[in-house]
């Protein structure tokens, strides 16, 4: 798989958010797209799953530009999770996890044996057999998490985009969601790309890191290599002491202070 964006510039009116973007996404790999409130990164997301057309420039998948591409073929390819999804009132965990077959289906055709061992896969991967056929607002928030996630890998995609995955869990759920997203790679082979603000649960879990301001790539590579302090100085407008964290070995990051501008 060879997926990667080529110069491409994005605005909202007159407003550029994202501008010369070139962005190759590694296959196999985790990884996880920061910078500040603002700097453009849940644009770019939209930007390479085909959600927000750019100004100029492409995305490539496999040689093909994804702007050319049919949605349903493009969906066999791309799944995406969006910061707060909804879902109709009643809807239960199954129903939810069924809407992954679509690309696969034609029109309202019916599930098929094989749409069926693929929901039950993807509700068993995630932990979730056991609430299949409970009501999306009677779960809590971290099992609505895993009831979507089970939703995009029904879908059966060589890559899963998501945005901000963790934001309103608990610590206790923020970890499991992750556990579950490095689950997925490690064992099903999952390009995952996505966005987090928590640093540390970035240094744990990705692979390859790409830091975003004000629309613009600053730097990209490893955990080690962009969770610097001169890298969060320049990124976050923070002060920050970075330490190697002995249980996991990664880098801990440790702010200390605002810098007044940037």
């Amino acid at each position: 798989m060879e997926f990667y964006s080529q110069n491409v510039d994005i605005s909202y009116g007159k407003n550029k958010i994202v501008e010369d973007l070139n962005l190759r996404i590694p296959e196999g790999r985790v990884t996880v797209i920061i910078g500040a409130n603002g700097s453009g990164k849940s644009t770019i997301l939209k930007a390479l799953c085909r959600i927000l057309h750019p100004d100029r420039g492409e995305v490539i998948l496999d040689g093909k530009n994804i702007y050319t591409q049919s949605t349903k073929e493009l969906a066999k390819r791309i799944a995406i999770l969006p910061q707060s999804p909804e879902s109709p009132e009643g809807l239960t965990v199954e129903e939810l996890v069924s809407y992954g077959r679509s690309p696969y289906k034609a029109g309202y055709g019916k599930l098929d044996a094989q749409d069926k061992e693929k929901i039950a896969w993807a509700l068993r991967v995630t932990g979730m057999t056991e609430f299949a056929d409970r009501a999306l607002e009677q779960l809590s928030g971290g099992q609505r998490q895993r009831a979507w996630i089970a939703l995009c890998i029904s879908q059966d995609t060589e890559i899963l985009f998501l945005d901000e995955p963790t934001t309103f869990l608990d610590i206790a759920y923020q970890l499991d969601i992750l556990k579950l997203l490095s689950d997925l790679n490690q064992n099903y082979k999952k390009t995952i790309v996505m966005v987090i603000h928590d640093l540390n649960q970035v240094a744990r879990f990705a692979d390859h890191v790409v830091a975003i301001k004000k629309g613009k790539i600053t730097c990209e590579g490893s955990a080690e290599e962009v969770l610097t302090p001169e890298n969060l100085k320049q990124v976050f407008g923070v002060l920050a002491d970075v330490v190697v964290d002995q249980r996991s070995k990664r880098p801990l990051c440790i702010p200390y202070d605002n810098i007044p501008s940037l």
